[in-house]
């Protein structure tokens, strides 16, 4: 059977954060637009989708944007580093999806800057 990865990209919500520790700018409250790709790997039968993306938009939604959009990242993470809100999201959403697949995201922090995480 042929593997497949789908993606899904475009999932936006606005957060602020900041590093207390830091020594430059980022020790300033400041915020970024993010944008969230999740992807699912796996094997699929014949005509058959991998996932239903409009399953894994409300998922997302729900369990990613609601918490995430227009909220202070520091009060949700001890770490508010794109690294750890990527792991955050990935933990929030792995249980909703079916354990065949792996997943992975990908979080764009600005237009330069963005992290994966697969587990």
């Amino acid at each position: 059977m042929a593997h497949w990865r789908l993606g899904k990209s475009g999932f936006r919500f606005n957060a602020s954060h900041s590093f207390p520790q830091d020594h430059g700018y980022d020790r300033e409250v400041h915020g970024h637009d993010y944008e969230l790709t999740v992807w699912l790997e796996g094997e699929r039968a014949a005509g058959e989708m991998l996932f239903d993306l409009r399953q894994l938009k409300s998922l997302v939604a729900e369990a990613v944007i609601a918490p995430l959009d227009h909220a202070h990242l520091n009060s949700i993470l001890p770490d508010p580093s794109t690294e750890a809100l990527a792991e955050w999201i990935w933990r929030r959403l792995r249980p909703r999806l079916p354990a065949a697949l792996r997943m992975g995201v990908r979080l764009d922090e600005t237009r330069t800057t963005s992290v994966e995480y697969w587990a």
